[in-house]
Order: structure tokens, then sequence, then C-alpha cells
């Protein structure tokens, strides 16, 4: 492949005790930033038992050896502290779980809280609040079963992970989550301190695991009570984009409410839509600002080593989205995770381009890639690679941006790999 971008060279590095799988910023307190690790621990199996009570004990092995596969891994979430361009680790929280997903809450007000999903089908939330000598405070954790009332338990013998999550975009305390067997569930997180409800009904359900969730606002001012309106847009092994309107239909208020902290029906009867166009599962998703009434803007990232524009419209809110494919572009590695770092929709780059948007994706076995999108004065769209860093020898799965550097016309930029635990820092200038 040709125009590969800037090389990219490390300013820090260090090695963790645990395989990272997930890492972001602070949108509130930028200097901090928190990693996730997973860790697959070595269970030994129940001795085989002696001839005179193999019958008795046959089932009570069989039992334990069940429960050494599914409770294998655990984790931890690390605080770094990130001053005068070094990183230096502040605090380690132990996890019962492996984690697989951690995110802050985008919303004015909340952003200093985080939730994390887990390998047991944990939901956590996390406050950090830098004055403290241990800055990052645990809130609570409930798993799958305890969240839907009973009515979604695991099969003896099977398991089910979180795999991923997004927050709510207006909503601070709803959240939609990713599972290993395909579905995509709604939690209402009522307020956070309170009890938080899982509707146990999938709002999305793919053939095979659901690697990756994004919620975003309707645009679409047809789709009844489009202002309470949002899409979930959700990604799957089977190589398939699916897409589902829900409206907010009433809502109930709690004891001593704020106004982010209400209970809501959801209603999803609008047809789902179901996207072709990726030659392997889709791992990420970024939906890009669009206008009302005009097509929705995704980018998505595939196992297939592509990261796509799709502008995705419907006749009618009525009517399945269809998907037209704007533009693509080889990037090496399977394309994990996308973040927007920053969009500039003025006229520029002498003419070159009437509208851009820059993108970081973290590349699995690539590496880290920032990547221009830009439509060009004849109205085509292109990917362009700007920058890679390729120091990580194994997958980069974990990639964030210190939220103040791109006002100061550079990317400081901290990435990961999993297999050989590496975690490092670099800047490239925008």
């Amino acid at each position: 492949m040709t125009n590969q971008g800037e090389q990219i060279s490390s300013i820090q590095s260090t090695h963790l005790d645990l395989p990272p799988s997930c890492l972001e910023f602070c949108p509130i307190h930028p200097s901090y930033f928190l990693v996730g690790t997973y860790n697959l621990q070595k269970n030994d199996a129940p001795a085989e038992p002696d001839d005179q009570d193999e019958h008795e004990d046959k089932q009570k092995d069989e039992e334990q050896l069940a429960k050494a596969k599914l409770q294998s891994r655990n984790g931890t979430i690390l605080v770094f502290n990130l001053v005068e361009g070094r990183f230096s680790h502040v605090q380690t929280e132990e996890q019962p779980s492996a984690l697989l997903d951690l995110r802050f809450n985008p919303n004015a007000g909340k952003e200093d809280i985080c939730a994390a999903v887990s390998s047991t089908s944990t939901l956590a939330l996390f406050k950090l609040d830098p004055s403290l000598d241990r800055p990052l405070r645990h809130i609570k954790t409930m798993d799958m079963t305890t969240m839907s009332n009973g009515a979604l338990t695991p099969e003896p013998g099977t398991e089910v992970l979180f795999l991923a999550f997004a927050w709510h975009p207006s909503r601070a305390d709803m959240v939609a989550i990713t599972t290993n067997t395909g579905h995509v569930y709604i939690v209402d997180l009522g307020g956070f301190n309170g009890n938080w409800e899982m509707h146990s009904e999938p709002v999305m359900t793919h053939d095979l695991e659901a690697w990756c969730i994004t919620i975003a606002p309707c645009i679409d001012p047809a789709v009844p009570f489009h202002e309470k309106a949002f899409v979930l847009y959700s990604g799957g092994d089977d190589s398939i984009l699916r897409s589902q309107t829900c409206v907010v239909l009433e809502q109930e208020q709690d004891q001593e409410p704020e106004p982010d902290s209400t209970r809501c029906t959801i209603d999803c009867s609008l047809p789902p839509s179901k996207l072709r166009g990726h030659d392997a599962g889709v791992t990420a998703i970024l939906p890009l600002p669009s206008k009302a009434g005009k097509p929705s803007l995704v980018v998505t990232g595939s196992y297939d080593d592509h990261i796509r524009l799709f502008s995705l419209s419907s006749a009618s809110p009525y009517s399945p989205l269809r998907a037209h494919n704007l533009a693509e572009r080889n990037l090496g590695g399977g394309v994990w995770r996308l973040k927007l770092i920053d969009i500039d929709d003025e006229p520029g780059g002498g003419g070159e381009y009437l509208w851009r948007a820059r993108i970081l994706a973290s590349c699995m076995h690539a590496g880290t890639r920032v990547v221009e999108l830009v439509q060009t004065s004849d109205g085509e769209y292109s990917f362009r690679t700007v920058g890679r860093f390729e120091e990580h020898q194994s997958m980069n799965y974990g990639s964030d941006f210190h939220p103040g550097s791109v006002e100061q016309k550079k990317l400081t930029v901290v990435s990961s790999s999993f297999y050989d635990k590496l975690m490092c820092l670099w800047e490239m200038e925008l």
C-alpha cells in the first residue's frame, strides 16, 4: 500500500502487569486516563475420581470443571496521570472479572463518571476525583441477572460476556450493552445509585458476537416524537451492521429525581435495518455529525482490515435503511476502535477539500493510525493515512488522545497492545 503517512516514534513506554484491552482519557480531568485489563487465568481441572466413588463424584466434578472454565478471567483498572509529556501510575483498582470496555460519560456534569463492562456480564460505575489520594472511586456494580430481575440468566454451563457498551449522548443514565451471544440490550441506570434496570428484550440480535455498539441522535424529523428518539448501531461477527431507531414513549419520575434520573419506556417498533458491505466482522462504528433531512454518515471498522464510510438513508421512518458505500481504505490490520479527533466543515487545504474529519484508529496487529476523511470539491469522499505508530508487537485494542492536545495543534496519544502488555505515549503535529 502507498501513502501510509508519517512514521511516529514513542516518547515514553512501559510494560503493564496484565494485557490492556481498553483505554480512555477523562474529558473533564484531561490529564488522567484509565486502562482496563483482561487476564485469562489458568485453572486446574479437578482430579479424576477413584473407581469406588466414581458415580457419586462424577456430577460434582463436572460442575467444578464447568465453574473453573467459566470463572477464569480477572482484570484491573489502572489510573494514570499525564503531566508535562510524561505519564505516571496513580492507582490500581483490582477487578474480579476481565474488562472488555471502559468509557466516560459524555453528558455535561457527568463526565467524571466512568463505566466498565466485564467477562462475567457485569456493569460497574466509577467516579474520578483527582482531589483524592485514590482518585478512582467505585460507585456500584450489578450483573445481568440482577439488572433484569432474573429475566436474563445464563444457562448452566454457559457464560455471557458483556463485550462493549455505549452511553446515550443526551440521557446521562442510559447505556446500551452488547454480548457474546449477539444481543444488544438497553440499561436504565436510574440516577446511578438506585436499582438499575436492563430491558429483558434485546433491541437487536446478531447471529454471532455483537462486537460494538454506539448511540446517535435521531436527525430524521419524520420519525414520530423524533426529539425523544435515538438510533442504535451495532456491529457483529456476522459481518452485519445493524440499526434500530428507538423512541422514549413515557417517563416516570423516581424518588427525588434529578433531570437525568428518570425511568423510561422505550419503543423499538420501527423496522430494524440489516446492512451489508463488510467482508468480516464489524468491530467499530463511528457516526459522524449529520444535518437534519440529510443521509446519516457512519464510519465503520472491520476485521477485514478496512475502514469505510457509509451513507444511510430510507424512504420513510417505516422503511429499512439503505447503505451506500462512499469510501473505503485498507489500514493493514483489523480496525478495532475508532475515535473522532475533529471535524473541519469549512473549505480548506488550499481548495483540497470541502469538508474533513480526522480519526484515530486502533488497528490490531498493524498498530495505530491517524486517518483523514475528506470530501473533495467534486463531492467525492476518500480516506488517507496521515500518521502511523507501529512499535506495538501485538494487538492494538486500546488507544486514545489527550482531549486538550488538539487545541494546541498536536495529537498526544496513548496506545496499548494486548499480548506484549506494552503502553506507549506519542505525539503527532496536526
